[in-house]
């Protein structure tokens, strides 16, 4: 099995969706590239002025994968970067967008949640080496923190995640965090290049770990040639896909599974 980081979906009611394009667009300073309703539902490109396209997906009642069946974000955050942080707060206050507290990472970068569109959950990372640029948008692109993830234990969540995803371990950092990495999938598949995303596994305490449904969802990617052959070894594993959404053959295809902690792990899979 090759898993690959490539990014996530936002996902919104059906009958609100053309809102949260506005929102979106709006409010974080991103540009509608285009709009469609697929064999899987309605779908926005949405381009981010530094870099990366991100996709609102509606909510489809058809689809367990794209079901709305509980509110729970979970553990598990895409890294969204901003550059500006002292204004972006100032915008968000003005108005009305909810923010978290503060916390440092590891890296001493600077994270915090963003209450979007439908109270979607956008988890913003700071970059500072850019302060100053793109000065009209609050989210600026992917973060170089792909991908933070809550577990209750760092040395088994580091063992399940290297023996499942293929993830690479990089450095420990007590008991709270671990850094592994993984292939970018648009490197792979656009650039045939190979770049390291960066998932950041961090011990939380007093929190629930139930089966999460987040809004906001993170994606690994895998060929079209592969996709049959992973689902059925994730079975075999006793990793319970769900059922697939999509046909792999000829378009767009997925579906997730849960790690023991009830984080997501979504799979998609798309012609070159």
């Amino acid at each position: 099995m090759v898993f690959r980081w490539d990014g996530g979906f936002i996902m919104v009611s059906w009958d609100s969706f053309e809102d949260g394009v506005t929102w979106y667009t709006k409010h974080m300073g991103w540009t509608c590239l285009d709009q469609v309703v697929s064999p899987v539902g309605k779908k926005a490109f949405l381009k981010m002025p530094r870099l990366g396209v991100v996709t609102l997906k509606s909510f489809e009642a058809d689809f367990e994968h794209f079901k709305s069946d509980s509110s729970f974000e979970g553990h598990t955050r895409i890294g969204f970067e901003v550059v500006n942080l002292k204004e972006t707060l100032a915008y968000f206050e003005r108005e009305g967008i909810k923010v978290s507290s503060m916390t440092e990472l590891p890296t001493g970068q600077i994270s915090f949640d963003i209450f979007g569109f439908e109270n979607s959950r956008i988890t913003a990372v700071h970059n500072p080496s850019l302060e100053g640029q793109f000065l009209e948008a609050r989210i600026t692109g992917f973060s170089d923190v792909n991908l933070r993830i809550g577990v209750r234990d760092i040395k088994k969540a580091v063992a399940w995640y290297e023996e499942n995803l293929g993830l690479k371990f990089v450095k420990q950092y007590g008991c709270d965090y671990a850094h592994l990495q993984v292939e970018d999938a648009y490197d792979w598949i656009q650039l045939s290049e190979v770049f390291y995303d960066n998932i950041w596994l961090e011990r939380i305490e007093d929190a629930s770990f139930e089966k999460a449904n987040p809004s906001v969802r993170n994606y690994f990617d895998v060929r079209p040639e592969l996709f049959f052959e992973t689902y059925n070894q994730l079975k075999e594993k006793g990793l319970e896909p769900s059922e697939i959404a999509g046909n792999p053959n000829s378009g767009w295809a997925g579906f997730h599974f849960f790690d023991p902690d009830g984080n997501r792990i979504n799979i998609w899979s798309y012609p070159a």
